[in-house]
C-alpha cells in the first residue's frame, strides 16, 4: 500500500483528485474519508484539498484575467496570514496559517511557470515576427481538362490559363517579387513595373519581362516554347550557362531537352488562337491530335486499328462540339468514332 507522507503524494493520486472534485467512486470516497480522520494525514489531506479546490475555481484557461485573479487570491491569503500570525496563542490559528503558507507557495510556483511560458512565447514571436504574423504561402490556380480561365494577379497583370495547366505564386506576389511557376500552357499580359521584373519558371526555362504579353507552352517538358506577342522578354535556359536570348514581337524560343535551344519566328494568329476558343490542328501527328482533343474536351480517347503511318492531321474549329469535330476530321482522315459520355473510341479503317 502506498505511503502518503507529503502533499505531493496526494496531488499525484488520481483517485484522491477525483474524490476532491466529486468524481470518485463510492469505495474511494470511503477510503479517503476515513484517512482524513487521521491526526497526521488528515492535515495533509486538508491542505491538498484546498490546493485542488482553489485551482479548480480558477480553471484551466490561463488568460490575463486569470493571472490577475491568482495574484489577487494570493494577496488575500498573504493578508489573512498576517492577521493570523498576530495571534500565535491560538493553536487552530497556527494550523490555518500553515495551510495558507503551503497554498501560497504552491500558487506562486504554478504562476511562475505560467509567466515563464508566456515570456518564452513572446520572445519567440519577437525573434521571427514575419513567420508568426505574416506567413508566406503558395497560391495555386489550375484548370482540369476541358476548361480554361482568366485570372487577375495582385500586381495588375492577367493570365489566361489553358486546360490541364497550373500556375503557382507566393502570397507576397507584387510586393517583394513577381515570380510564377507554370505547368502546361498560359498566356501572360504583364503590367509594367520597373522595380520588380516579371518572371515565369517553366521547366529549365526562365522568362523575364517588364511590361509585355507572351505565351508559354510547357505541356511537354522536353519541348518548351516561349512566344512573344508584345514588348520584350529575356529567356534563359537555367541548365546551361548560355547568354540570355532576347525576343521581339513575333519571335519565339523553343527548348528541346536540357541542351538545345533555338530562336525563330511564329504565326501569332495560330499560336494564340486557343485564347479565342479556336481549336487548331496544324499538321499534328495522331498522338498529338488525340492529346489535344483530350485536353480541350476533357475526355479519354482510345484507338482501334492502327492509323496510316506518318499521318498528319490539320483542321480549324471555333466553339464546336466534339461530335462535329470528329465527324469532319474522321471523314477527311479515315476513321469512325463512338462517344460514350467521357469515353471516346476512334476506329481507323484497316
Amino acid at each position: 500500500m502506498k505511503t502518503y507522507t507529503t502533499i505531493k503524494d496526494f496531488l499525484e493520486d488520481k483517485s484522491f483528485v477525483d474524490w476532491v472534485l466529486g468524481q470518485g467512486s463510492f469505495k474511494d470516497g470511503a477510503f479517503w474519508t476515513e484517512m482524513a480522520t487521521d491526526k497526521v494525514k488528515g492535515q495533509l489531506i486538508n491542505q491538498a484539498r484546498l490546493i485542488l479546490e482553489e485551482l479548480n475555481e480558477i480553471g484551466e484557461e490561463w488568460e490575463k484575467e486569470d493571472e490577475l485573479l491568482v495574484l489577487s487570491k494570493i494577496h488575500q491569503h498573504i493578508e489573512q496570514s498576517k492577521q493570523l500570525v498576530s495571534r500565535p496563542t491560538d493553536k487552530r490559528v497556527t494550523l490555518d496559517h500553515w495551510k495558507v503558507v503551503q497554498k501560497v507557495f504552491f500558487m506562486l510556483f504554478v504562476l511562475g511557470l505560467t509567466f515563464l511560458a508566456v515570456d518564452v512565447v513572446q520572445k519567440n514571436r519577437l525573434a521571427d515576427p514575419e513567420i508568426i504574423e505574416n506567413p508566406i504561402y503558395w497560391i495555386s490556380k489550375s484548370n482540369p481538362k476541358g476548361q480554361k480561365s482568366k485570372i487577375h494577379l495582385p500586381d495588375g497583370s492577367s493570365v489566361i490559363i489553358n486546360a490541364e495547366s497550373e500556375i503557382k505564386y507566393r502570397s507576397d506576389f507584387g510586393d517583394t517579387n513577381r515570380e510564377i511557376r507554370l505547368v502546361g500552357e498560359s498566356f501572360f499580359e504583364v503590367a509594367p513595373d520597373s522595380l520588380l521584373p516579371f518572371k515565369v519558371f517553366s521547366g529549365n526555362i526562365t522568362t523575364t519581362a517588364l511590361g509585355t504579353s507572351f505565351n508559354i507552352n510547357s505541356y511537354n517538358p522536353n519541348q518548351i516554347r516561349v512566344q512573344l506577342a508584345t514588348g520584350k522578354v529575356e529567356v534563359v535556359n537555367e541548365s546551361q550557362e548560355n547568354q540570355p536570348i532576347y525576343l521581339q514581337p513575333g519571335q519565339e524560343v523553343t527548348s528541346l531537352g536540357a541542351e538545345k535551344i533555338t530562336k525563330g519566328r511564329f504565326d501569332p494568329e495560330k499560336a494564340f488562337s486557343w485564347k479565342s476558343g479556336i481549336l487548331l490542328f496544324d499538321n499534328l501527328s495522331v498522338e498529338e491530335f488525340v492529346r489535344t482533343l483530350e485536353r480541350w474536351y476533357g475526355v479519354e480517347i482510345a484507338l482501334e486499328n492502327s492509323p496510316q503511318y506518318g499521318l498528319e492531321i490539320s483542321g480549324k474549329f471555333k466553339d464546336t462540339y466534339l461530335s462535329d469535330v470528329l465527324e469532319s476530321i474522321g471523314y477527311a482522315y479515315g476513321f469512325d468514332y463512338k462517344i460514350d459520355q467521357k469515353k471516346v473510341k476512334l476506329v481507323f479503317t484497316p
